[in-house]
């Protein structure tokens, strides 16, 4: 026999440490450590059929409600009603065990599970629910027969049986669940941004660099972005975010640009890139260096191809980026070269007469090889503690101490670039990343924050050097994952390209995605006979399904068709001819146009998928030109 009590007690010991382990990281540590020691205690007294006075137990509540709520502030509201609901589940784990209890217990744990998604929403929070609703179902049947005689037992086959119909029961609920999740409609911010608005993470990134400010730098491992694209040599792993071009006192700063016009972006095949940045107050949008163009979030594109969100990213999203690694940055009629060639406050009479040396050298190219050949031959570490301080840090730098990191090595380039007449400048970002091989992106982590300098060479524009890789003891910047933790990750890449952005857009993304697939679905009329019409609609939903499930069948070419139908009538007298994509692209002249010709060439030619972003620009493009022919 076996006693429903029991079943009870247990599963009610599990629902409660389900509520309460989501939760227990962000809490205060006098909840954190209460609730199992009421835990212990409940058990022990039950265990000896004792339970406390109800007025004892009243009595401990509002001493406990009272102490957490004398901390209560707008700014820690979620901190405080965790810490009181976690409070709250360990009372009614000392109380006596009554029906009416046992669903308070069920409550707070359930409310104490929502409460951690407050902080964080991972894929493992799904496998708490999931696991929660099914240990609720069977304790509600169970609290049933409670109810009706608390000392009722039954015989072990009578309650399997029971059990087994109470687990079915939020099983056959999924599919109406996941139904439910596809089409409901949901809003394009989580209520949790305004009140719990100090979630977001600070990254390693910073809006200024000031060599000779810290001693010693600490590597944080927290992730700042993950990019789906294909694997990438070390050389082009840089990741550009923000480009320092002048001084404020000894600290290198963003400062209005001159007038300048980007007229080509690097040189060779593009890298096309679907990003998911960590939430951020950075308002800077992460690309591979050197980025052509950005869709996606709406945003600001600078002359040095820095792009700005015009919206907060203290959320999750997505943006799409075309990149060209190689190469450089050329401007249409050269740069103002002065605003290119100031100093910091502070240069010591050894950095500017070494620089003074330089400016004797040549060319820009041959000043550079000069810089290099100094720095070798200094014999250079890079180095992340024993840093040198103060304001002649780049001189103890390059001569006393002859260590530093990617800040100091950047910062001492380019300071002795434009003592010899070069225009350089820094930018900021991260170098390198991890490849997860099993979802086809590469992590990003704090740790990989990165410097590195940009110099003017007449003829070429822009161009990328990184005098850390002239040093000694300078990492790659590739980590090399283990096989099990990249698939935990990759398990939570997806958990939040699935569920955490799945909102509004996506919907109507989806719903529009299937009309076009339907409308391409054309059954021929008096071919089949009446009775084969049901096998024909069945026939068509699987078409359907596999068409949705695979991406389609052809809809490369007729994106391509859909492009020249509408540049026929947009430009008739340059699309006609039979001719290339890329030609065409040229002689029309429209730099959407030569955008598509870039983004397809890039994956159909390349023999690869178009991505979804792609997909997404191409027919934003095609939708874009068919409005002004019409």
């Amino acid at each position: 026999m076996v006693k429903i009590k029991s079943i009870l007690g247990i599963l009610t010991v599990v629902i409660a440490l389900l509520g309460y382990l989501p939760l227990q990281a962000y809490i205060d540590p006098s909840a954190r450590w209460f609730f199992p020691a009421a835990l212990a205690v409940g058990l022990i007294l039950q265990r000896k059929g004792k339970v406390l006075p109800p007025r004892a137990v009243t009595a401990v509540s509002v001493l406990l409600f009272v102490y957490f709520a004398a901390r209560f502030s707008l700014q820690n509201l979620i901190q405080v009603t965790a810490d009181l609901l976690v409070v709250f589940l360990g009372i009614r784990m000392l109380g006596e065990r009554s029906g009416r209890n046992y669903l308070q217990v069920f409550a707070l744990s359930l409310f104490c599970l929502a409460a951690s998604s407050l902080y964080n929403l991972s894929a493992l929070f799904l496998g708490y629910l999931l696991l929660l609703l099914v240990l609720l179902a069977l304790s509600l049947v169970v609290l049933t027969f409670h109810s009706h005689d608390p000392e009722i037992a039954l015989e072990r086959q009578e309650a399997g049986k029971a059990l087994t119909v109470s687990f079915l029961m939020p099983v056959v609920s999924v599919p109406m669940l996941l139904f439910l999740f596809v089409i409901l409609p949901r809003t394009q911010f989580p209520l949790w941004n305004f009140m719990n608005p100090s979630a977001a993470t600070v990254t390693g990134f910073s809006e200024s660099v000031k060599p000779g400010s810290a001693a010693s730098v600490t590597s944080v491992k927290g992730t700042v972005l993950r990019a789906v694209c294909r694997e990438l040599p070390d050389q082009q792993l840089y990741w550009r975010g923000i480009v320092f071009n002048g001084f404020k006192g000894d600290a290198w700063v963003r400062l209005p640009l001159p007038a300048e016009r980007v007229v080509r972006v690097g040189e060779g095949l593009p890298v096309s890139q679907e990003i998911y940045p960590e939430p951020s107050r950075n308002p800077y949008l992460l690309a591979l260096n050197i980025p052509a163009s950005l869709s996606g979030v709406r945003n600001e594109a600078a002359g040095d191809q820095v792009f700005v969100s015009r919206t907060p990213l203290e959320r999750r999203l997505k943006y799409q980026a075309v990149s060209f690694p190689y190469g450089a940055l050329k401007v249409a009629g050269g740069i103002d070269r002065e605003e290119y060639l100031g100093l910091p406050a502070t240069v010591s009479a050894r950095v500017r007469s070494k620089g003074e040396e330089l400016a004797r050298g040549g060319s820009s190219v041959q000043k550079l090889k000069l810089v290099e050949d100094f720095f070798r031959a200094q014999r250079l570490t890079y180095a992340t503690t024993g840093l040198p301080v103060g304001a002649d840090a780049v001189d103890s730098f390059l001569f006393v101490k002859k260590r530093g990191h990617c800040e100091l090595f950047a910062s001492a380039c380019a300071t002795l670039l434009r003592l010899a007449g070069v225009p350089a400048r820094l930018v900021g970002g991260y170098r390198g990343g991890t490849y997860n091989a099993m979802g086809g992106y590469y992590v990003v982590t704090e740790d990989m924050a990165h410097v590195w300098v940009e110099v003017y060479q007449e003829g070429r524009g822009w161009v990328t050097v990184d005098p850390s890789a002239w040093s000694s003891g300078f990492a790659s910047g590739r980590s090399a994952g283990r096989e099990l933790r990249m698939y935990f990750d990759a398990l939570g890449f997806y958990w939040n390209k699935a569920v955490i952005t799945y909102d509004l857009e996506k919907q109507i993304s989806l719903v529009r995605t299937a009309g076009v697939r339907a409308r391409d679905l054309r059954l021929p009329r008096g071919v089949l006979p009446v009775a084969g019409w049901w096998t024909a609609a069945a026939g068509a939903v699987a078409l359907l399904l596999t068409l949705y499930l695979r991406g389609g069948v052809g809809r490369e070419a007729r994106l391509l068709r859909s492009l020249l139908r509408v540049l026929a009538r947009r430009y008739p007298d340059a699309s006609g001819g039979g001719r290339g994509l890329f030609e065409l692209a040229e002689s029309v002249g429209d730099e959407r146009v030569k955008e598509f010709a870039a983004l397809y060439g890039g994956a159909v030619y390349g023999d690869r998928e178009l991505t979804a972003g792609e997909l997404s620009r191409l027919r934003e493009i095609i939708r874009e030109i068919r409005q002004e022919a019409t």
